[in-house]
Protein backbone atom coordinates (compact mmCIF):
# COMPACT_ATOMS: atom_id res chain seq x y z
CA UNK A 1 0.00 0.00 0.00
CA UNK A 2 1.86 3.23 -1.04
CA UNK A 3 2.23 6.10 1.69
CA UNK A 4 -0.41 8.50 0.28
CA UNK A 5 -3.19 5.44 0.38
CA UNK A 6 -2.38 4.85 4.01
CA UNK A 7 -2.67 8.43 4.38
CA UNK A 8 -6.03 8.86 3.21
CA UNK A 9 -7.25 6.00 5.27
CA UNK A 10 -6.14 7.42 8.18
CA UNK A 11 -8.04 10.51 7.16
CA UNK A 12 -11.15 8.55 6.48
CA UNK A 13 -10.10 6.71 9.94
CA UNK A 14 -10.42 9.60 12.22
CA UNK A 15 -13.25 11.80 10.28
CA UNK A 16 -15.47 8.37 11.25
CA UNK A 17 -14.04 8.52 14.58
CA UNK A 18 -14.79 12.15 14.62
CA UNK A 19 -18.31 11.69 13.72
CA UNK A 20 -18.87 8.67 15.81
CA UNK A 21 -17.14 10.77 19.10
CA UNK A 22 -19.59 13.72 18.06
CA UNK A 23 -22.70 11.32 17.67
CA UNK A 24 -22.11 9.73 20.88
CA UNK A 25 -21.77 12.98 23.02
CA UNK A 26 -24.81 14.49 21.29
CA UNK A 27 -26.64 11.41 22.39
CA UNK A 28 -25.74 11.74 26.05
CA UNK A 29 -26.40 15.34 26.00
CA UNK A 30 -29.90 14.37 25.09
CA UNK A 31 -30.44 11.94 27.74
CA UNK A 32 -29.03 14.16 30.29
CA UNK A 33 -30.91 17.11 29.03
CA UNK A 34 -34.46 14.68 29.32
CA UNK A 35 -33.64 13.88 32.92
CA UNK A 36 -33.05 17.53 34.01
CA UNK A 37 -35.04 19.92 31.68
CA UNK A 38 -38.62 21.19 31.13
CA UNK A 39 -39.97 20.59 27.51
CA UNK A 40 -39.72 23.87 26.15
CA UNK A 41 -35.84 24.11 26.57
CA UNK A 42 -35.44 20.39 25.77
CA UNK A 43 -36.71 20.99 22.41
CA UNK A 44 -34.89 24.03 21.70
CA UNK A 45 -31.90 22.79 22.40
CA UNK A 46 -32.37 19.48 20.71
CA UNK A 47 -33.31 21.38 17.51
CA UNK A 48 -29.95 23.07 18.01
CA UNK A 49 -27.88 19.62 18.35
CA UNK A 50 -30.01 18.45 14.94
CA UNK A 51 -28.34 21.76 13.64
CA UNK A 52 -25.13 20.35 14.35
CA UNK A 53 -25.73 16.69 13.48
CA UNK A 54 -26.86 18.03 10.08
CA UNK A 55 -23.90 19.68 9.28
CA UNK A 56 -21.48 17.27 10.78
CA UNK A 57 -23.65 14.62 7.81
CA UNK A 58 -22.16 11.35 6.91
CA UNK A 59 -22.92 12.45 3.35
CA UNK A 60 -20.83 15.25 3.41
CA UNK A 61 -17.75 12.68 5.12
CA UNK A 62 -18.86 10.34 2.11
CA UNK A 63 -18.75 13.06 -0.40
CA UNK A 64 -15.41 14.42 0.91
CA UNK A 65 -13.49 10.91 1.04
CA UNK A 66 -14.32 10.18 -2.70
CA UNK A 67 -12.77 13.49 -3.45
CA UNK A 68 -9.94 12.31 -1.90
CA UNK A 69 -9.78 8.90 -3.24
CA UNK A 70 -10.16 11.30 -6.59
CA UNK A 71 -6.89 12.98 -6.04
CA UNK A 72 -5.29 9.84 -4.91
CA UNK A 73 -5.68 8.30 -8.04
CA UNK A 74 -4.91 11.08 -10.18
CA UNK A 75 -1.80 10.75 -8.46
CA UNK A 76 -1.06 7.75 -8.48
CA UNK A 77 -1.82 7.93 -12.19
CA UNK A 78 0.64 10.53 -12.83
CA UNK A 79 3.24 8.91 -10.40
CA UNK A 80 2.66 5.80 -12.82
CA UNK A 81 3.74 7.56 -15.83
CA UNK A 82 7.05 8.76 -14.49
CA UNK A 83 9.64 6.71 -16.60
CA UNK A 84 12.72 6.49 -14.59
CA UNK A 85 15.88 5.20 -16.97
CA UNK A 86 17.99 2.70 -16.62
CA UNK A 87 21.06 3.58 -14.64
CA UNK A 88 23.43 0.68 -16.29
CA UNK A 89 22.31 1.71 -19.79
CA UNK A 90 23.08 5.44 -19.30
CA UNK A 91 26.34 4.12 -17.91
CA UNK A 92 26.75 2.54 -20.98
CA UNK A 93 26.20 5.16 -22.90
CA UNK A 94 28.31 7.14 -20.93
CA UNK A 95 31.47 4.86 -22.03
CA UNK A 96 30.43 4.66 -25.50
CA UNK A 97 30.82 8.31 -25.82
CA UNK A 98 34.10 8.59 -23.87
CA UNK A 99 35.55 5.92 -26.28
CA UNK A 100 34.46 7.99 -29.41
CA UNK A 101 35.56 10.89 -27.94
CA UNK A 102 38.98 9.40 -27.00
CA UNK A 103 39.01 8.36 -30.53
CA UNK A 104 38.12 11.66 -31.87
CA UNK A 105 41.30 13.28 -29.40
CA UNK A 106 43.81 10.50 -30.75
CA UNK A 107 43.18 11.52 -34.40
CA UNK A 108 43.00 15.51 -33.82
CA UNK A 109 46.64 14.73 -31.80
CA UNK A 110 47.80 12.95 -35.48
CA UNK A 111 46.56 15.68 -37.23
CA UNK A 112 48.46 18.61 -35.15
CA UNK A 113 51.71 16.21 -35.54
CA UNK A 114 50.93 16.12 -39.58
CA UNK A 115 50.53 19.51 -39.19
CA UNK A 116 53.50 20.54 -37.18
CA UNK A 117 55.79 18.13 -39.56
CA UNK A 118 54.26 20.01 -43.17
CA UNK A 119 55.05 23.27 -41.22
CA UNK A 120 58.21 22.31 -40.73
CA UNK A 121 58.93 21.45 -44.23
CA UNK A 122 56.46 23.08 -46.33
CA UNK A 123 58.39 22.04 -49.59
CA UNK A 124 59.17 18.71 -48.73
Amino acid sequence: MKVEQVATWIGLVATISGAAIGYGTLTEKVATLENSTNATQLESRLTKLETRIEDNDVKTIGTEIQQLRGENEKLSERFSRIHVPSTEQIKSDIRILQREVDQIQKRLESLDQELEKVGQNPLG
